[in-house]
């Protein structure tokens, strides 16, 4: 009798225990949640650019408490853990800022520069390999570009970050120069810096080697092969210079606009996608050649018809492929889309567009973005 109820008491305790913890136990399956940076897919990115078999990077700088070098690279595509790769910052500079992201011609590189508040603290090269560490081209040098000839690759670069506000461009507040560099293992310098203008110009070397351009408080072109400073859009501020790499356009180059009517010939006024004459800041992306034409623009309203929502652009870049740009669309004071142009110096092209930030992950409104497309 005493085994039979102690029996029925074990029976009666399990059963209560299994009651009271919902037995069988049946948890909700763990579903991680998406990460705050999402990028197109391999299929989605190569569809635009419309080649199926191309390689395509993506170097961008992005601000925590200080700004970085990212990358990403479609080579290496994972569409479950495709994150932003960080570079590693020369020792002893971590709390400096980095300032762009140019890609080299091979796709292995990039070069940017570094910088504490209007303090130039040099420009780099660095492997794009999270493990890679950064090779000084010269500690005065700002907004390296790469540039490549017969003799060589070379690294193109001023040592003042903006033209100063007074006085516009002359002789005797800066210099443009090239210094070679060899990109075999980590990387080095190839040989002294070499002067080739006697101003900063601040928007690459034209792949020809004769047209230099800058920006900002004052617009030119200089012929290097003339020695001739060419002023662009006169009276009129403008923003992130950059050359066109098309050999069939050598004295062509990309800006931003300033507020108001621009002093350029444009045979676009009037026409039904080009923004009304008396322009709100950084609203046209213009190219414009080395007589003050403007060839082809990319109106904000352009981009709006097919996203949305953003309030002005912000650092235009060309891509190595002249057909693509890479800009961002500004959301906010702190936050800004990675947007890339397909037919870019082409008007009779209808622009496309690729918003690469997908997700909550999102640029700053000073991120410098540059889209690399090999074959």
């Amino acid at each position: 009798m005493v085994k039979t109820l102690n029996a029925l008491f074990f029976a009666l305790s399990v059963g209560l225990l299994i009651a009271s913890c919902n037995f069988p136990y049946q948890p909700s399956q763990f579903i991680l949640p998406p990460p705050n940076f999402i990028f197109p897919s391999k299929s989605d990115m190569l569809n635009f650019i419309g080649n199926s078999s191309a390689n395509v990077k993506l170097a961008f700088t992005l601000t925590t408490t200080v700004s970085d070098v990212y990358f990403i690279d479609y080579n290496n595509y994972n569409d479950s853990a495709f994150l932003p790769q960080q570079l590693k910052k020369p020792k002893g500079m971590e709390s400096f800022n980095c300032a762009r992201s140019r890609i080299s011609p091979d796709g292995s590189f990039v070069a940017y520069y570094l910088t504490e508040g209007a303090t130039i603290n040099g420009s780099y090269i660095q492997r794009l390999d999270t493990a890679a560490t950064p090779v000084l081209v010269d500690a005065n040098g700002t907004e390296p570009h790469w540039w490549q000839d017969s003799t060589g690759l070379y690294i193109i670069y001023s040592n003042v970050i903006l033209v100063p506000t007074t006085g516009g461009i002359n002789q005797g507040i800066g210099q443009t120069f090239k210094r070679q560099v060899d990109l075999t293992g980590n990387g080095a310098v190839a040989g002294p810096s070499q002067v080739i203008a006697p101003y900063p110009m601040n928007g690459g070397l034209s792949a020809n080697g004769q047209y230099l351009c800058t920006g900002y408080e004052s617009a030119a072109f200089y012929d290097v092969f003339n020695s001739l400073l060419i002023p662009i859009n006169k009276g009129f501020q403008t923003c992130n210079p950059s050359i066109d790499p098309d050999t069939a356009h050598p004295g062509w180059m990309m800006f931003l606009n300033f507020n108001g009517v621009q002093s350029m010939n444009n045979p676009f006024i009037g026409a039904a996608d080009y923004p009304d004459s008396s322009l709100a800041e950084h609203s046209v992306l213009f190219i414009v050649d080395y007589t003050n034409t403007v060839r082809d623009y990319v109106a904000l309203s352009q981009l709006n018809a097919v996203y949305g929502g953003y309030s002005e652009w912000q650092t235009p870049e060309w891509s190595n492929n002249p057909q693509f740009a890479v800009a961002v669309g500004v959301i906010n004071d702190a936050q800004a889309d990675g947007i890339i142009i397909k037919n870019m110096g082409n008007h009779t092209a209808t622009k496309t567009f690729l918003k690469f930030t997908l997700g909550k992950g999102k640029l700053n409104i000073e991120s410098r973005p540059y889209i690399w497309i090999g074959k």
